[in-house]
């Protein structure tokens, strides 16, 4: 096999990779950490509903802008709107619009926060 044969297997190699790894979104966890809640106790019976999103592009069907991280904005804002309530219950939903040059893509989560009983 010649130098640039090797060459360009190398390169198609190396090109998949970059793509593959451009695919990856951020894992998200939809908890919150124990620490805050420990020895806290909350009222059950005074859930509010909150309700987050977080957005994303994909350029031509192929340039992703924004939509790796579209669950993580959305977390980030659920608790927001949280504060130092007990957040449970989340629910996840996706969806998708068409544009001329792309798609937008959102995750929607909704969730409820039960206040902490004032001591």
């Amino acid at each position: 096999m010649s130098i640039q044969n090797k060459v360009i297997k190398a390169m198609l190699v190396l090109a998949t990779a970059v793509v593959l790894a451009s695919c990856e979104g951020t894992p998200v966890r939809l908890s919150q950490s124990t620490d805050m809640t420990q020895g806290q106790r909350y009222d059950m019976s005074k859930g509010r509903t909150v309700t987050a999103e977080g957005c994303g592009f994909q350029l031509w069907l192929f340039i992703p802008i924004v939509t790796n991280q579209r669950a993580e904005i959305a977390f980030r804002k659920l608790k927001a709107q949280a504060g130092n309530g007990y957040l449970t219950d989340i629910r996840v939903q996706e969806t998708w619009t068409y544009a001329f040059v792309g798609t937008l893509y959102c995750t929607v989560l909704e969730g409820t926060v039960y206040p902490p009983i004032q001591s």
